[in-house]
């Protein structure tokens, strides 16, 4: 991959990590590489879901805002195997480092937290799209990279909090019913102190 600028606070690293053994500690709380009251906690609401997995999550830009004091995240993961092939990201993030501006990123981001679920929905910004109306880079890159499998979130917390946004992996689960937020991939960071 190139030398792409993504991260423009702390450079931190992503994790290997190990997509099976993830779904495991899930799914019983407990695996041979993950285990705790946080895998518990997190795989308690994501069983709900009929349809869920895991994904590697791919940081795609991190800024800081010097307006708000905030460090927002865009991330990218796969609902199909987990996995995004490098010169697929390595395309999206350089459409990031061209187009993507830290007052876009303030707005998508401004109220979502790591360590909550938080909601992607593939359907609105599609319809969006095909009238032409989406108003901004993450909309848009939703509509076009959704019937690929791959999948958008973002993140922000004060910047001097900036280390929660380092996080490797995610796990999504499809709403499916309900009255609100049907259809949406609710989704949940995990940060890379727990992998």
């Amino acid at each position: 991959m190139s030398d792409l600028r993504i991260n423009w606070i702390d450079e931190w690293e992503k994790k290997d990590v190990d997509l099976e053994e993830l779904r495991r500690a899930l799914e019983s709380g407990d695996s041979a590489r993950y285990s705790g009251k946080a895998f518990r906690d997190i795989g308690g609401k994501w069983k709900k879901y009929a349809k869920c997995g895991v994904s590697n999550l791919y940081l795609l830009k991190e800024t800081e805002d010097d307006n708000d004091g905030l460090a927002n995240a865009y991330y990218a993961y796969s609902i199909t195997d987990g996995v995004i092939a490098d010169e697929d990201l390595e395309q999206v993030r350089a459409v990031c480092a061209e187009n993507l501006s830290t007052s876009e990123m303030r707005a998508v981001c401004s109220f979502c937290k790591p360590n909550e679920w938080w909601d992607t929905n593939p359907s609105y910004h599609t319809k969006l799209a095909e009238k032409g109306e989406t108003d901004s880079l993450y909309s848009f890159l939703i509509a076009k990279l959704f019937p690929a499998g791959i999948l958008l979130t973002s993140r922000s917390v004060k910047k001097k909090e900036s280390q929660r946004l380092a996080c490797s992996a995610i796990a999504w689960g499809l709403k499916e019913g309900g009255l609100f937020k049907k259809g949406a991939y609710m989704s949940y960071t995990i940060d890379n102190e727990l992998l």
